[in-house]
Parts: structure tokens; sequence; C-alpha cells
């Protein structure tokens, strides 16, 4: 019965094969046009990739966030010298020059007199027992410490903003490559559907249900262009320039594990080197010399003064009935002790006060340290997520791909139907995505653990940077 038919089929095997060929060889060409009219809209000729290194370095310039903590700590660094210099002898000279007009009147005569009388001083005052100003000092150097912990705090906080906005970055260009890569793919799928109705070996169905994954893409890639450019501002936020072309990690791309390879080990590593314990700790100290400073009210204070005055006068000379200059000149060098003996119990109260304040900071010390640890355990567990999340993802990529040729080839042979093939070009497109985005969520997760740690710095970019391709 279909022997008579048989060159039917033939014939209408040839012509799809001439369709085919045509439709694909016009896609081609419209694909490589296309490529090239964006690449030449978007891409700069000739561009060195900006690294993420390079783009650290243009942060620290440029970032307004990371220039405001670095002049708060040139600012916080000034505390000690000014503590310091309560300690140091302080030394005004002074100067007092007035103009006189003066009547005397004295047996019967009147004299008019005008005169110009000035004081000179120089006055010293040296503490020399003032244990509140010693501990104020020492609070300083303290708090030296504290604003430099901040910096580094500030510093790590630049980090992990530029890398999440690098990677945010990066993420949003694989969005929109990959939803152009499979926008391609329907497209070839869109035109064999169209061929292949054409000489009456496929459904109008399978032309349909590609027309429609072709209008999803469309809109897709809208709304991933959009994402990209949002990207791309916060990054630029951050640096300070404008950026175009970023190094980016290679396919074949193998992250290790953090070392040492054990919670506890970071956790401990967090409770030495976490900068806010090691704050907390510090802001402890404080509060212990605050609480000295308060007990300290009840001591006396000594203070060396000396003092030279000249002063220069002007006195009415009785029997002559004339003035006549006069000129003093003084030294004086004392001790001057001050006793406190009652302030209305101001002194107790200050006492108890910073008692119960001393008690708030050793809370706050055992608080940032099991915060720490537990931020650190969670970190590591993060990172071996990801890292776990990497090596599934590998395996998925190289199931999806040979996925996507098993029904590209079982689709020409008629045993797949279109959406089949779709379908396998979605889960192939979707996974290589995933795949990128889990080694970037790796690389920031281990950023993470190393700021848990207190150990994140500018060799941590340099780490990640070396993976790159520039």
């Amino acid at each position: 019965m279909t022997q008579p038919d048989q060159p039917v089929l033939i014939r209408h095997t040839s012509g799809f094969k001439y369709l085919l060929l045509s439709a694909l060889l016009v896609l081609l060409i419209c694909a490589i046009a296309s490529h090239s009219a964006w690449a030449q809209t978007h891409t700069p000729q000739n561009q060195t990739p900006q690294n993420l290194l390079a783009l650290h370095s243009l942060a620290k310039q440029n970032d307004p966030a990371f220039r405001a903590a670095a002049s708060q700590l040139q600012a916080d660094l000034e505390t000690e010298n000014q503590a310091f210099s309560a300690l140091l002898p302080n030394i005004n000279l002074g100067a007092r020059i007035e103009k006189q007009d003066n009547t005397y009147d004295a047996f019967g005569m009147s004299i008019d007199a005008s005169r110009n009388p000035g004081t000179y001083s120089l006055v010293l005052n040296q503490a020399l027992f003032r244990p509140q100003a010693w501990e104020t000092y020492k609070q300083s150097q303290l708090s030296g410490e504290v604003a430099k912990l901040s910096f580094q705090q500030a510093e790590q906080d630049l980090v992990l903003r530029l890398t999440r906005a690098y990677f945010d970055l990066l993420t949003a260009q694989d969005d929109l490559a990959s939803i152009r890569d499979q926008k391609v793919a329907i497209t070839e799928q869109l035109a064999l559907a169209k061929a292949n109705f054409e000489v009456g070996s496929a459904t109008v169905t399978d032309q349909q249900e590609a027309q429609a994954r072709f209008d999803l893409t469309v809109a897709q890639e809208l709304a991933a262009q959009n994402q990209l450019a949002q990207r791309k501002l916060q990054l630029e936020t951050i640096v300070g320039i404008p950026v175009d072309k970023l190094a980016t990690l290679t396919p074949t791309t193998q992250l290790s594990a953090p070392t040492p390879n054990t919670a506890e080990a970071w956790a401990e590593q967090a409770r030495n080197n976490n900068l806010r314990a090691q704050q907390a700790r510090l802001a402890k100290l404080i509060a212990k010399g605050e609480s000295n400073k308060a007990r300290y009210g009840h001591l006396p204070t000594l203070d060396l003064t000396a003092q030279m005055v000249e002063t220069e006068q002007q006195i009415f000379d009785g029997n002559s009935g004339r003035p006549f200059d006069l000129g003093v000149d003084s030294t004086t060098i004392g001790l001057v002790m001050n006793i406190p003996i009652f302030s209305g119990g101001g002194t107790q109260s200050q006492v108890r006060q910073q008692a119960a304040l001393l008690e708030k900071a050793t809370n706050n010390v055992e608080l940032a340290s099991r915060n720490a640890t537990q931020a650190a355990k969670s970190a590591f567990l993060g990172v071996q997520t990801s890292l776990a999340q990497v090596k599934a993802l590998e395996t998925a990529l190289a199931s999806s791909e040979l996925a996507l040729q098993s029904n590209k080839t079982a689709y020409e042979v008629g045993i797949r139907i279109n959406v089949d093939v779709l379908n396998a070009q979605q889960q192939f497109n979707a996974t290589q995505r995933d795949l990128s985005k889990a080694k970037y969520t790796s690389l920031i997760n281990m950023l993470e653990l190393q700021a848990v740690a207190g150990q994140l710095n500018a060799e941590s970019v340099q780490q990640i940077n070396q993976l790159l391709v520039h």
C-alpha cells in the first residue's frame, strides 16, 4: 500500500532538506550580521578587560564611603595627641595695653596727664598629679586602636561591596548571553518547524510552540538588558569610572576548598581575630578606664604654676606735681593643690554608673565572641554548600548537553517533537548560567568567611583576580 506513495515521500524529503539548508543559511547570515552590529555598538574596539584588582585600586581612590572612613580615621587618631597635651606644660603669653587721660588736683594745682600703662605676662602650668588626665591619655591610645579596626572594617566592607557588584554584573552578563543563545536556538527550531510544516512533516502546533518560546525569550532579553544596565551602574558608583568589559572566569575554573577546612578552626580564628570582637574587647578596656576616672574623683590634684609679670605704670608725684613712669617686674612659682571634700554625692553616683557600664561592656565582649563564632560557622557552611553546588552543576551541565544533542538527533529522525528540543535547550542554558552563578557565589562566600575571621585584605582580592581571564 505504501509503494505508490514512495516517490512522493522522496520528493518531500528532498524538498525538506532544501528548505532546511536554505533556512539555516539565512539564519546564520542574520545572526552573524546582527552580532557584528551589536558588537560594534556595545563593545569598544581593542579594549582590555577591567579586572577585579584594578577596580579595587580605583574604588579605594573614588568610593565616597571608603574615603569618608579614611578621613574619620585621621580625625580619630588626633584624639591621642589632644589627650597627651593635657600632660604637657601649658604656656600662655598675655599682654594688656591701655591709654588713660587723667587730671590731678593737688595743692591748688590741676595737671592733665596722659599715660599708656601696660602689663605683660608669661604663665606656665604643669600638671604634676592628675590621675584622670593620665587615664584619659591611656583611653585615647585604645580609642586609636579602635579607629584602626574600624578602618579595617571599612576596607573589608569595600572589598565585599566591590566583589558583589563585580560578580553581580558578570551574572547579569551571563544571564543576557544565555537568553541570547537560547533565542538563537529557538530561532533555529522555529525555522525548522516552519519548514517541516511547509512540507507536511510537522503540525502547526510545533510552529506555534516555537513562536511562543521565541516571543517569551524576546521579553526576557529586554528584562535582562535592563538588569545588566542596573548592575553596571552599581559597580560604576563604587569605582567612580565607566565600566564596559570585565575579566571573567573560565568555564574550566576549579575552586578549591578553604584552608583550614573545618568549621571549628575558622570559628577559633573568628573569636580571636574578628574585627568587631576586637573592638568589643577594646571598648571594655575603655569602659574600665572610665570607671577608674570616676574613682579618681576622690583624689586630690597637684599642679605647678609659674608666672612672670611686667607692669608699666605712671605715678603722680605729689611734691612736684608731675607724673613719672614706674615699672614693676615680678616672678612667681608655686604649687596648687585641690582636695575634693564633698560633691553632693555626684562622685559616688558616677562610680556606680561607670561600674554598670563596665558590666555592659563585659557582656558585649561575650556577645561579640558568640556572634563571631556563629558567623564563622555559618559562612563556612555557605562555602561548603556553594562548592557542592558547583560540583553538582558541573555534572548536570554535562548531562544537559548530552540530553540536548540527543533530543536534536531524535527530532531529526522524527521520534521527538519540537517542544522536547526547546525544553532541552532551555535546561542546558539554565544549567550553564546556574553553574557560573554558583562559582561567583562560592567566591563571595569565601571572602565573607575571611572577613568574619578578620583575614580579608588586598591579598584576598589578588587571589581571586588570578582566577579571572584578563
